[in-house]
């Protein structure tokens, strides 16, 4: 899980930092997931960064975001809470990762 965990923090920030914005992951918790023919993890990313139009561009796609996760893929990402304290955007992304 730990891996998987890592991957994620790593390709959602490469893909902020592409997007011109820097995010810093603060907690991150992950549970497993299974269905009838898949398993996973349900992740839950609280991250902040620094409030601007680049991460507001950023945040407005996130669940169209194309990830690189070898031996997984992501099925579901968005933002479910984003709250602007000045210059410092706190937010959460939930996210599904499927083992391929």
């Amino acid at each position: 899980m730990a891996l998987v965990t890592a991957r994620l923090e790593r390709a959602l920030a490469r893909s902020a930092a592409d997007a011109g914005t820097m995010l810093a992951v603060e907690r991150h918790d992950v549970v497993e997931w299974h269905s009838a023919t898949f398993a996973g993890d349900r992740h839950r990313l609280f991250a902040s960064a620094t409030s601007g139009e680049r991460l507001d561009a950023w945040l407005a796609r996130v669940d169209t975001l194309d990830l690189a996760m070898p031996g997984h893929v992501i099925a579901d990402l968005k933002v479910s809470a984003c709250e602007r304290l000045g210059d410092v955007t706190r937010f959460r992304i939930d996210g599904l990762t499927v083992a391929t």
